[in-house]
């Protein structure tokens, strides 16, 4: 499944590194595809691929949490447009 998650980041310096440090080892199963960052940091949309839910809420939570408020929601993949195969 596909999660995509908005987040609105209160600390950017702290998002960005804590972030860089944790996608570098996700646990198995779990998958980043794209993060669009705007241009100050403060603002995210990032494309996730994991088997459930709750493993994209459980890491992302686990590591940038404490950086950002975040808003999640599954894609509907039959409407979908450019996902990854």
């Amino acid at each position: 499944m596909f999660v995509v998650v908005q987040h609105s980041i209160s600390d950017p310096k702290k998002f960005w590194e804590t972030a860089q440090e944790a996608t570098a080892k996700l646990p198995a199963g779990i998958k980043i595809h794209s993060t669009l960052p705007n241009s100050d940091g403060t603002k995210a949309v990032c494309l996730w691929e994991a088997k459930e839910f709750n493993d994209v809420k459980n890491a992302v939570e686990g590591s940038v949490g404490q950086f950002s408020k975040n808003e999640y929601f599954s894609v509907e993949t039959k409407n979908a447009i450019g996902l990854p195969h």
